[in-house]
């Protein structure tokens, strides 16, 4: 109860982002060198940068993401930014995206203090002091990884400082920034162990975020095929002796889907999540998915519906209107007709079923059913479920990937992830149709987890996907401008309010 006391007088003292621009009050100014004065405050003050992992530009709404990209779209009335992007309208960007921009230098900001004044703390033993400052670096870096991935060049600030100084920083080449990122991993995870609390960073989150980046950048050309391989090879040997592997209950119908229950929170699959708790409830979109209406902001693009092949193996014949005999993952990721939810049957009629009436994108009738609660009777913001940072199915996927990229033999590694969805596994293909399913693969398998609009990104596909997404009767088109929408536009408050910060092409 002490620390939980501690947390909330760090999380008072850190308040330091406003609703108008990057304010970044340290905690000193406050008395940070009276806060950091015991192991115990330490310790809380390492909690707090973790807490911020909850907040909505974090992880707490990292499912819209997917909005972004060819799998759904959001609801307009629920996060403007997210739909306006998607739909092409990049008119009004004073404050787009500010969540996913601030949030991330919230943590960064609570991370440098305790980085500051971490070694003044005296009574800690040596190894749990590298340990805290260890986890702490990771964080960082993760948040950065975040941030360059959305917005490219951004301000790159390692120490704890002011509003005024803040409000003087320009931003820093997205590779400089890159290679910090993946500096960090490497050091951190030559400190930290394979095992930890719920919810810690270990060894093996580290090195997956790692290989996750050295991915990234292969995709992009600014690192080699090879080395992505050995990172990632080195983060699934690390993970495998930290007891991770794929969830597997020997019940494809149903292992997907116990993936995401909070019985299972915690499975040897997930490598690092976000767990949320009575905090910072309020800023997990997940959370928000035990309201009974939640699952109405998500609407699914029959695209996406139609990506999921049948149960064995054949492609989808798109004149086939049911979803009998298909891949298990659709109905565990998508709400569509003749789902039963909470004792009712979903009839995928407009206002039919126990769902109301179309909004703009929903002529396709399918919603977001992953990770949703099936109890009608919870209310808004209940629930605890982690959200997934890094699964070993990722972690698979990249390495069938590289493999691919480097000439070796991918076949195996995809084949595993489908093996456990029920799916027969492929032979045969050349290395540009295994490149394909190794996509589509990622696709339907780390749906609304945030995942897929960072790879249409890097991977150069993001303009020919997503503009020729057409659906019948819709009243929302997709839009994406190469050369600008790969990137998010930088929140024009940010822009007003320090004259050395310059906006991204095209906005």
């Amino acid at each position: 109860m002490k620390l939980i006391v501690k947390i909330y007088v760090l999380l008072i003292l850190v308040a330091y982002v406003s609703c108008d621009n990057l304010e970044l009050d340290p905690l000193n100014s406050v008395g940070s060198d009276v806060f950091y004065t015991s192991p115990e405050n330490l310790n809380a003050g390492l909690y707090g940068i973790y807490d911020a992992l909850q907040l909505e530009g974090m992880y707490g709404e990292q499912v819209l993401l997917d909005g972004l990209s060819d799998n759904c779209i959001v609801a307009p009335n629920f996060a403007p930014d997210v739909f306006n992007f998607a739909a092409g309208n990049q008119v009004e960007v004073a404050a787009s995206f500010i969540d996913n921009y601030q949030d991330a230098y919230v943590l960064i900001q609570r991370a440098n203090l305790l980085l500051d004044n971490a070694d003044g703390v005296d009574g800690i033993p040596s190894s749990d002091l590298e340990l805290i400052k260890a986890e702490a670096r990771g964080l960082r870096a993760l948040a950065y990884m975040k941030l360059v991935y959305l917005f490219g060049d951004v301000p790159f600030i390692t120490t704890s400082i002011s509003r005024d100084e803040a409000l003087q920083i320009s931003r820093t080449s997205r590779d400089i920034v890159i290679e910090f990122v993946l500096d960090e991993f490497v050091a951190v995870a030559a400190i930290l162990g394979t095992t930890s609390s719920d919810g810690r960073l270990t060894r093996q989150a580290i090195l997956g975020l790692h290989a996750k980046v050295m991915l990234y950048e292969a995709r992009i050309g600014n690192k080699t095929w090879a080395d992505a391989l050995t990172a990632i090879n080195d983060a699934i040997a690390v993970a495998d002796s930290g007891g991770h592997d794929l969830f597997d209950t020997d019940t494809p119908t149903n292992d997907y889907k116990s993936l995401f229950t909070e019985a299972n929170e915690g499975n040897s699959e997930f490598i690092f999540s976000v767990k949320f708790n009575s905090i910072d409830l309020s800023n997990s979109y997940l959370e928000r998915y035990s309201w009974q209406a939640g699952v109405l902001v998500m609407y699914v693009h029959q695209n996406f519906a139609d990506a999921y092949d049948y149960a064995d193996g054949s492609d989808y014949n798109p004149t086939d209107d049911t979803y009998v005999g298909r891949d298990p993952r659709l109905s565990v990721n998508i709400m569509h007709e003749g789902l039963t939810f909470a004792g009712l049957t979903y009839d995928g009629t407009d206002g039919g079923g126990f769902v109301g009436g179309n909004s703009p994108g929903t002529a396709t009738n399918l919603f977001l059913y992953k990770f949703v609660s099936t109890d009608f009777s919870a209310t808004f913001n209940e629930g605890t479920l982690d959200v997934p940072v890094l699964r070993y199915a990722d972690l698979v996927l990249m390495q069938a990937e590289a493999l691919n990229e480097t000439n070796g033999d991918g076949h195996p590694a995809l084949n595993l992830v489908r093996d456990r969805a029920g799916l027969p596994g492929l032979a045969g293909l050349s290395q540009s149709d295994l490149r394909d399913e190794i996509i589509h693969e990622r696709r339907v398998e780390l749906a609304f987890e945030g995942q897929r609009w960072f790879d249409l990104v890097t991977l150069g596909l993001a303009d020919n996907i997503i503009n020729t997404i057409v659906e019948e009767d819709a009243t929302v088109e997709r839009g994406f401008t190469a050369n600008r929408n790969e990137l998010l536009p930088i929140p024009q408050t940010e822009i007003e309010a320090n004259p050395n910060l310059t906006q991204n092409p095209g906005y």
